[in-house]
This record gives structure tokens, C-alpha cells and sequence, in this order.
């Protein structure tokens, strides 16, 4: 049993008075002194000085911020879970809510210590402004680019000095492994004991660092969405494999998809025959910002390499781009193409600000850690001869349809393939992971979480991989249909039951019933982007319907619409988003977790216009949808729909209404 962080004035006891609660905003730990941070949950913060050198005893310190939340009921710990963010580049206490949601009912009775590694959040954190700065979002990459990334290394080099006074090269001492150390030096000087360890991306990456470094402090391991340390390959060919089998089992799971590509070969002939068109003439036209303005937006080749790379996190791209693709390839139809180039790629490209995200220390660690298709060792002229010669020798078909120098183009900031190209030559050579296989002992459960439409960490020669190297005690979990990061997928809740079952009990790993993970919901993979009324596709009418085709025509395109800005609602950064065709929507979420969309006239055919009001309760995934379409010609046709958000695929959206004296009953795949 652990010693209790929950003072005797706290979130425990509101009723307590100005002079208690006073008292209970710093409390000592271990060795180490906090204080009260925040409320709702209770969070204490703070700090550890830390050596930036570990190698020398002239190292100037920096400090180490994290969070301690106590539990929430018990008055003694029953142990702590450590999480810790991914990126590399993320400051992990900016994830607080995702991780707490995460535990649930875990943290009844646990605390949660969330440290932001070095050179994030408040741990040193490393500001590069021609980084941070960067003009030219949608081209992070190449030449001028990678510039940027160098500069920011002598910048690490020219920051701090030895107390003798000379500088410290700190262009490599961001890497993985005095970052676990210093994690160690937390945990330790907390007293925790032995800890339940969470990583997700970059954070899995980690937490494979750190448990093969202090296995005696850790009671558990979870990964999720999680790559190797040892024989990291350096083209990440996999995610081209993943890519291809994702997105026709994305289709092929969706009614809708299904349907409308029967006896159009693989959805991955597809994509090829649009990057083969994107290659000969791209497209450039207006559509909408994440802002809900209109701007202007180019898609070739390199845009689509992007975009099959983000589907591994967006699932919003394994909704659209194969109907998106259809509608340019088949009527020259570019506005679906554009509209999901621009969510997904702007939202990618989004420069998070300090300190939320660091893109310093993203290549800090890239360039430091990740092996790479050239020496680090070698002088800048000579990795750049090395990496040419790199590219001529892969076979051109290993990302087909895309080329070699296509993919590796790619941003940047997805895998850095010659970011780090005139990175500063490193001094300090700390390897990640020094000890072989098995990387933990038998006494210490590790989960691993892999979503099978990840492709950005596959679970194939990734997952798989890191589940051999940790041992025997170590269980790989395929959950079906999701993205990466598995824990903060709005999709399903089965990977939290999965991950609080093991964290209760991890000695039942092996027994733990994770059945769920096969009955996740598959992507609502939309069939068709019609660009008039009538090249809909009607929603089917059920008993009682007396409404014509056209009325089902417009019932179809309105639950499209509404379906459209839920799953765009994520990314958007204002409550205003423009139609695929025009008019608007207005989103807004009320504190009981409610999503209203507003429709104003929004065009998703150019010959109707819809107006009405839907709502999202996202707590259950119900949608109601009070809708009117307005027809060039004809009566408006009244819509009102109910379905939920992620059903499987035999859930349907049921329809009623009317136009004019004709009764509307009929029914569409759920968007």
C-alpha cells in the first residue's frame, strides 16, 4: 500500500473552510514539496532538478515538471499510474483529461503522475523559432525545411554552458534515454513504488526505454499504438503494407462503400489510378478552412501521399478519400477531394503552440534516437551522398503507386527521412535500449494495444514485433477497425475496459477476456459523393412510405450532411464550417456534452439547399436530425432522422417525414 496524497482539506471534503483549504495547497511527497495546480480534478504540480548531462559532473540542471492527482475516493493510494505522451514533442500534462478519461474508475483509488519528458511542457522546453514559425504549413519538407530543423540544433548547442563555461552540445541530449532517467528520478524521489506505466506513440516508444532500464519500478506496462526500439527499419515500408489492406477493409466493412464499388476492383487499384491522375493534372479550387472560411487548395501527388499517411490517424480520411477519389476520377467532380485535403492536411500541418507541442524537441529525439537511412556519425555532405544512394537502391515499387523520392517527401514531421540531415554530429552517443531480448523480466504484464487500421505504427513488423522483444509476459491486442492511439479513439469504448482490467488485475493478462476488441464498429466509409439530387442514392423505403423517389433522394443527401460535419467537427477550429457545395453550419457543445449543428441553406447537392437543426449526444452517440430540403422544383421534403454515430453495419438511420401529401418512411446507412 502506498502512502496516501490526499491532504485532509481537498476535492474530498468541499465543505472545508478558507483556512483548510489554504492549508492543503502544498504537500510534501517523498522528497519533494507540491502544490495545489488545479481543482476539478484535484492536481498537485511539481518539479525535480535534473543534470541536462548525465555523462558530466559539470552539467548545468534543468527542471522536470510533472502532475500528481491523488485518488478521488480512497484516502490511501492503491498504487500509481505513470503516463506519458507521445509525438515526441507533446507535453504530457496538456493530455491530462485524455489520460484520466483513459483510467475511469482506476483512479478511485490510484494516483496519476503525468511528467512531461525534457524539452516539453514546463521541462526545459525547447523553443526553436524558425520551427515554431514556420510559414509554409503545407511544405514541411524539403531543402529550406530541413535547414529550419539544423539551425535548431545549433541552437541546442549554443543555450547552455558547463559550469567550466564552456557550451554544452545539447543537440543530442533530448534522447530517449536520459529522458527515462529522469523519469526514474521522479518516481523515485515521489516514493511511488512500483508504477502501472502507460505509453501511447512516441510514449510507447519510451515506455519500452524505460522498462528495459528500471524494470524494478514497474507493477505494469501498457503500449499503445506502439513501434519498435530494436530493428526500427528506416523506411517504415510496413506503413505503405497497412495502408493497403486498411483502406479496402475500410470499404468493404461499410455497406454504403461496399455498394457503390461492386465490380471496381480493390479500393487500393483506386487510389491508384487517382494518384496516377493527380500526377498528370492536379486539382486547385476553393473550398473550406478548418476555420470556416474559404480558401484556396491545391491536391497532387504529394498531397495524397499525406493523406494516406494521416488515414492512421484520421479516420476521417478512410471515411471520404475512396468516395472523394470516385467522384473526381468518374465526373471530374474535385470539391470532395479538396474539402478533406484541406481538414485533414490543415488539422496535420496545424502548428501546435508552445507548450502544448515542441517540434524542437520532435527532432531532437528523431535525429538523436531514430535510426535513420544515413550515419549520424557521418559529415552533413557525406550523409547527403548516403541517403541519395539510399533512395536509388530501395525498388521503386515498395510504396507503389508513389515513388520512392514521393514517399519520402512526405511531412516531415510523419517520419523523418532527411529532416535530420545536417542535424549537428552527435558527441554524447546514448542508445535507447542497451540490453537484448527479453527487454523486460516475466514478472512484469505488458499490454499492447494496436489498432488494425494504424498505420502509422503497424501492428505488422511493429506491434508484433515489440511483442516478442518484451518477453513472455507480454500480450499483443489487435483491436479491430481503429486508429492510432487506441485509448483516445471516440469509436469505442472497449479498449478503456481492456486497459482498466488489466491495470486491476495484471496478473490475469493472460486469462483477460478481450473479446470486444473484434466487435469494434468499422468506419462509416461514405458510398457516394453526388454532385445533383438526382444522382443520389435514395434511402430505401420501409412500410408506410408513400413519398417519392426524390423525396428519399433528399432524405439521403440530409443525413449525409449532417453525418459530415459530425465527423469534421473534431478537427475544425471555430463553430463555423462552410457546406461541401455551399450555405453553412453552426456547431456548438453545450457542458452536457451535446453537439447542436445548425444548418443554414448548406448545399451538399448543387441543385437542393438544406436547413434544420441536428444534435449529437456524444456521452451515447444518438443523433437527431430535424431537417428540411428545399428542391429547385417541387415541395421541400421535412426530414426527421435518428441513428447512432459508430453503429455497426447494420445499423441504419431511420427516416420519417413528408412532402407535401406524400409520407416519408425509409431508411439509409448510418453516416
Amino acid at each position: 500500500m502506498l502512502l496516501g496524497l490526499v491532504p485532509a482539506a481537498s476535492a474530498a471534503a468541499p465543505a472545508a473552510n478558507a483556512a483548510q483549504r489554504a492549508a492543503a495547497r502544498a504537500i510534501r511527497v517523498g522528497s519533494v514539496k507540491l502544490t495545489e495546480c488545479g481543482t476539478a480534478p484535484l492536481v498537485y504540480c511539481g518539479s525535480l532538478k535534473v543534470p541536462l548531462d548525465y555523462s558530466s559532473k559539470a552539467s548545468p540542471d534543468i527542471s522536470i515538471g510533472f502532475e500528481l492527482l491523488p485518488p478521488t475516493v480512497a484516502k490511501v493510494a492503491a498504487g500509481t499510474i505513470l503516463a506519458v505522451e507521445g509525438g515526441p514533442g507533446f507535453a504530457t500534462t496538456g493530455s491530462e483529461s485524455l489520460y484520466v478519461a483513459a483510467a475511469g474508475p482506476l483512479l478511485r483509488t490510484r494516483n496519476m503522475l503525468l511528467v512531461n519528458l525534457r524539452g516539453t511542457g514546463n521541462s526545459a522546453l525547447i523553443d526553436c523559432k524558425g520551427l515554431e514559425s514556420w510559414s509554409q504549413p503545407q511544405h514541411q519538407y524539403g531543402a529550406a525545411f530541413d535547414q529550419l530543423v539544423a539551425a535548431c540544433g545549433d541552437q541546442l548547442n549554443h543555450t547552455w554552458h558547463y559550469r567550466n563555461g564552456g557550451w554544452v552540445h545539447a543537440s543530442d541530449l533530448f534522447n530517449t534515454a536520459y529522458s527515462a532517467r529522469d523519469v526514474s528520478n521522479v518516481v523515485k524521489a515521489l516514493g511511488l513504488g512500483r508504477v502501472d506505466l502507460y505509453g501511447d506513440s512516441y510514449g510507447s516508444w519510451f515506455a519500452q526505454v524505460f522498462a528495459s532500464r528500471y524494470p524494478g519500478q514497474l507493477r505494469s506496462v501498457t503500449l499503445d499504438s506502439t513501434y519498435q526500439v530494436l530493428d526500427l527499419n528506416p523506411w517504415y515500408a510496413t506503413t505503405a503494407v497497412t495502408a493497403r489492406q486498411a483502406f479496402e477493409q475500410a470499404c468493404s466493412l461499410s455497406p454504403a462503400c461496399a455498394a457503390a464499388t461492386r465490380g471496381e476492383g480493390s479500393a487500393w487499384s483506386r487510389i491508384t489510378q487517382l494518384a496516377r491522375r493527380l500526377a498528370r493534372r492536379p486539382v486547385t479550387g476553393e473550398t473550406a478552412s478548418l476555420a470556416g472560411t474559404k480558401m484556396k487548395m491545391t491536391v497532387n501527388e504529394l498531397t495524397l501521399v499525406n493523406l494516406v499517411n494521416n488515414a492512421g490517424f484520421d479516420p476521417v480520411v478512410y471515411q471520404d478519400l475512396d468516395a472523394a477519389g470516385r467522384a473526381l476520377l468518374q465526373h471530374n467532380d474535385p470539391a470532395p477531394l479538396l474539402r478533406l485535403a484541406a481538414l485533414s492536411i490543415g488539422f496535420d500541418d496545424t502548428n501546435f503552440p508552445l507548450p502544448e507541442f515542441s517540434d524542437g524537441l520532435y527532432f531532437a529525439v528523431s535525429c538523436s534516437d531514430y535510426v535513420q537511412l544515413f550515419s549520424r556519425t557521418a559529415p552533413p555532405a557525406v550523409r547527403l551522398r548516403q541517403y541519395e544512394a539510399a533512395l536509388r537502391r530501395e525498388p521503386p515499387g515498395t510504396f507503389a503507386p508513389f515513388s520512392v523520392a514521393e514517399w519520402t517527401s512526405m511531412d516531415q514531421y510523419t517520419e523523418a527521412y532527411s529532416a535530420c540531415l545536417d542535424w549537428p554530429s552527435p558527441v554524447h552517443l546514448v542508445a535507447p535500449i542497451t540490453r537484448r531480448p527479453p527487454l523486460v523480466p516475466s514478472s512484469v504484464p505488458v499490454l499492447i494495444l494496436s489498432g488494425t487500421l494504424d498505420s502509422l505504427t503497424p501492428w505488422l513488423d511493429g506491434a508484433s514485433l515489440v511483442a516478442r522483444q518484451m518477453g513472455k509476459s507480454a500480450r499483443l491486442v489487435r483491436v479491430a477497425n481503429l486508429t492510432h492511439v487506441t485509448l483516445e479513439d471516440a469509436n469505442d469504448a472497449c479498449p478503456a475496459s481492456i486497459y482498466q482490467s488489466f491495470v486491476a488485475d495484471p496478473g490475469n493478462l493472460r486469462h483477460e477476456n478481450v473479446s470486444c476488441a473484434r466487435r469494434v464498429a468499422p468506419v462509416h466509409t461514405v458510398g457516394t459523393y453526388p454532385l445533383r439530387l438526382a444522382d443520389a442514392v435514395p434511402a430505401k423505403a420501409v412500410a408506410g412510405n408513400t413519398a417519392s423517389r426524390t423525396a428519399r433522394q433528399a432524405a439521403a443527401i440530409a443525413v449525409a450532411a449532417v453525418g459530415d460535419e459530425i465527423s469534421r467537427s473534431q478537427d475544425l477550429t471555430s463553430g463555423t464550417d462552410l457546406g461541401l457545395r455551399g450555405g453553412t453550419a453552426t456547431l456548438s457543445l453545450s457542458s452536457g456534452n451535446e453537439l447542436t449543428i445548425s444548418l443554414n441553406a448548406l448545399r451538399w447537392v448543387t441543385n437542393a439547399t438544406i436547413d434544420g437543426t441536428a444534435t449529437w449526444n456524444q456521452s451515447t452517440g444518438a443523433v437527431t436530425a430535424r431537417l428540411v430540403v428545399h428542391l429547385n422544383r417541387g415541395a421541400p421534403v421535412h426530414v426527421t432522422a435518428k441513428w447512432q454515430v459508430f453503429g455497426q453495419p447494420g445499423d441504419y438511420a431511420v427516416i420519417t417525414g413528408s412532402q407535401g401529401k406524400g409520407v416519408l418512411r425509409a431508411r439509409c446507412p448510418a453516416p
